[in-house]
């Protein structure tokens, strides 16, 4: 193969590649024997035609043809293993191809790539994204044990029935607004724990000190976001009645206790409460991370300017959007047309694929400035981190690490990325914290 000229423009590069003449006789002479092989001329079985009689029967743009499509692959594949071409910023798959000239002696072909589109970033160690580091609060533990211990509490009689903080409340309630009892502000024998806050912002407080048999008014205001648009907002009065006041008795968390929950190497309350802590510390890390990447994310797609939109990768993009979109209508069980306006809320599919296709494009902004940034940070994947997430893996499917790089050996390269792609996202965290 031999490169005679490159056209280099904005958007696209243009190769003409001039085929081995030596290897394009032999594709034609190994074009000829497949024809010859499977032609059929009466008289004589398959395959064993005459070279005088097969000779006359296949016409020789049939051989170059056939010839054609084995050297169009063929040199392909050396060209994009050509330094030259790597160094052009090209996308491989986004390739048409022309022919320049054609004959028994000669074959040239035009490769057309696409180029990946430059990108402009912005100043990406500046952006606002409001991160802190998760802090855990005791009661924030306290509230994990309580749900972890909840279903073992004993309810123990109060013997001077007050109610205090932390108390099981057994009572009647009727609410008025404007003077009339309203749909829903009713109940009999409600059991409530005080301090739960799982009632209207101050009605738990306003139960503190009253005692068992005590009937008393007390006045509250709905929230202003309350899901009853007649109730937000809103004063009222509510009659109670005060049936039953107990304490929660929780059980002691000793090292017997501790055992039922079968957390690995947590054995005693001490040991508990660190693993509770890294718990929420971690979940907290996480949704903090979350929002970080989302505002990082938004900030580059919003001010990355790219010199073009390569159709191919939009395309490519939309293609997958569009898959992903079928699967979940499927799991929904509706066809993808009705899925579209019924779940996603699209008036019709005009809308819908206006709204992929501006999908796709944000996509494609953010995936270009994020290999931007890698390269100019100068971020790489590490044996040692590709190794430690594939045993990361191996833990979560309870699989040997061997067995799981003989079932991922062919998507070394996609778990890389993704690898990167967190590896970059740190980074912008760390740099604007």
């Amino acid at each position: 193969m031999k490169i005679i000229k490159v056209d280099p423009q904005k958007e696209q590069s243009k190769y003409v590649v001039e085929a081995d003449k030596a290897e394009w006789k032999t594709l034609q002479e190994n074009s000829y024997k497949t024809l010859a092989k499977n032609l059929k001329v009466p008289g004589f079985r398959a395959g064993h035609v005459p070279p005088e009689v097969a000779r006359n029967q296949i016409n020789q743009s049939e051989i170059i043809n056939n010839a054609l499509n084995k050297a169009i692959d063929s040199n392909y594949k050396l060209l994009i293993e050509d330094k030259k071409f790597q160094n052009d910023n090209l996308i491989e798959d986004a390739v048409s191809v022309d022919l320049q000239k054609v004959d028994a002696n000669t074959l040239e072909i035009i490769y057309i790539f696409e180029k990946y589109p430059e990108v402009t970033l912005p100043d990406y160690k500046n952006i606002k994204i409001d991160y802190q580091e998760p802090k855990v609060a005791d009661a924030e533990i306290d509230r994990e044990i309580n749900g972890f211990t909840k279903r073992d509490n004993m309810l123990v009689p109060k013997d001077n029935g007050l109610i205090a903080k932390g108390d099981m409340v057994n009572f009647n309630f009727k609410g008025f607004l404007d003077g009339k009892p309203f749909p829903g502000g009713e109940a009999q024998d409600f059991e409530l724990e005080i301090g739960s806050n799982s009632f209207i912002p101050g009605f738990e407080d306003k139960m503190i000190g009253l005692k068992k048999g005590e009937e008393k008014s007390i006045e509250v205001t709905f929230p202003k976001d309350y899901h009853a648009a007649n109730l937000a907002n809103k004063k009222t009065k509510f009659e109670l009645k005060i049936n039953d006041v107990k304490t929660i008795q929780k059980p002691k968390l000793d090292e017997e206790y501790i055992a039922r929950f079968k957390i690995p190497e947590v054995k005693t309350e001490a040991d508990f409460k660190k693993y509770l802590h890294r718990q929420i510390h971690d979940q907290k890390k996480y949704t903090s991370r979350q929002n970080a990447i989302k505002k990082i994310s938004e900030y580059l797609i919003e001010h990355s300017k790219l010199s073009y939109m390569p159709k191919s990768l939009i395309d490519a993009e939309m293609k997958r959007l569009e898959e992903d979109t079928q699967k979940r209508a499927e799991q929904a069980k509706l066809s993808r047309d009705d899925f579209v306006i019924q779940k996603l809320g699209y008036k019709n599919n005009e809308d819908f694929n206006k709204a992929l296709n501006d999908s796709a494009q944000k996509n494609l902004k953010l995936v270009v400035s994020l290999e931007k940034i890698i390269s100019e940070l100068k971020l790489e994947v590490s044996q040692n981190e590709l190794d430690e997430h594939l045993n990361k893996m191996a833990k979560v499917y309870g699989m040997t690490i061997d067995t799981i790089k003989e079932r991922f050996q062919n998507n070394l390269e996609g778990i890389n990325t993704f690898i990167l792609q967190e590896k970059v996202f740190d980074k912008l965290i760390d740099l604007n914290k």
